[in-house]
């Protein structure tokens, strides 16, 4: 028979919440002995203005629901001593720890803020209440892995002194899927010889990168700012909307509802007296795209994709 354990563990994510809706109470018959008023529902800054549908209220969500490669998972864990307040049994030196099992890695997760005091005392209806969170890098299955250790005494009897040592474990399972598409085309511009003073020269290399970029998730971002890294022997020129131009207006981040798309373009070339990159089929490396973006809660995500390398010759 199992043992019966008596601090249990809750979960809530803290990732992509949402406003409450403003949900009025049926109308009650006049006939009831204690009519409710509909209002009682709504929030205080609530003053009857009925055309906006939600309220200041934030809600979490209800489960782990969608999860994005780029943005940070963030949930918070509350171990909750559930004990009745007449029990002279104690619950002492409780502790969660936490780890996230990635598709290629397992890394431990540290509590934000870190606590200096990690375990502690929990008197019958208290709670230690731990926020964790961790930068989506890869897609497919996570586990989030949580372990609560605490130590309680052997009976009801304030005098005992024996205690026993408790722990459980919990998985929770979530998919973390691609919140941006990417796809690229890289073009190389033909190259031709220049005609000097002293003796003909070819230009050096120049290439057009275009992006292309959709929205996966379920709801819609704001592209802040795409950015190119590219390798020393290269330089790269931008054309998208975070580029200021002499004598033009500044455009505004694209907005993008799910499955919409944008695209970005970028002029990258060789600097002089340099050496290309290059990989063993002759292929030139140019470098590696950024793009950061927001959720509409404003829950910030950032993309770096594999190094980016031209087409090869004929």
């Amino acid at each position: 028979m199992p043992p019966i354990l008596y601090v249990h563990l809750t979960k809530h994510s803290l990732s992509r919440p949402a406003f409450c809706e403003r949900i009025k109470l049926p109308a009650q018959p006049i006939d009831v002995d204690l009519p409710i008023n509909p209002d009682a529902v709504l929030d205080d800054d609530y003053h009857g203005v009925d055309s906006f549908l939600f309220s200041p209220l934030l809600q979490l969500p209800p489960a782990f629901g969608s999860a994005y490669v780029g943005e940070n998972f963030s949930c918070t864990l509350c171990a909750n001593n559930e004990l009745p307040k007449e029990t002279g049994r104690k619950v002492f030196s409780v502790n969660i720890s936490v780890e996230m099992q990635a598709p290629t890695q397992t890394v431990p997760l540290e509590s934000v803020p870190e606590d200096e005091k990690s375990q502690r005392s929990l008197d019958p209806g208290e709670s230690l209440q731990k926020i964790f969170r961790f930068d989506l890098k890869e897609k497919g299955t996570h586990v989030l892995a949580v372990s609560v250790q605490y130590t309680e005494t052997a009976s009801d009897h304030e005098e005992t002194t024996a205690t026993k040592p408790r722990t459980f474990r919990k998985l929770y399972q979530f998919v973390a899927a691609p919140c941006l598409s990417v796809r690229t085309k890289v073009s190389e511009f033909p190259l031709h010889e220049v005609q000097s003073d002293k003796r003909p020269y070819t230009k050096p290399l120049s290439f057009a990168l275009e992006a292309q970029l959709e929205n996966m998730a379920d709801g819609p971002i704001t592209l802040e700012k795409i950015t190119f890294s590219s390798k020393p022997s290269f330089a790269a020129t931008s054309f998208n909307w975070d580029t200021s131009w002499p004598g033009m207006d500044n455009m505004s981040c694209p907005f993008l509802l799910p499955r919409d798309v944008t695209q970005a373009a970028f002029l990258i070339r060789q600097k002089p007296v340099s050496k290309v990159e290059m990989t063993k089929d002759g292929r030139a490396v140019l470098g590696q795209l950024m793009i950061q973006w927001r959720t509409q809660m404003g829950d910030p995500g950032f993309l770096t994709t594999g190094w980016l390398i031209t087409r090869k010759r004929s």
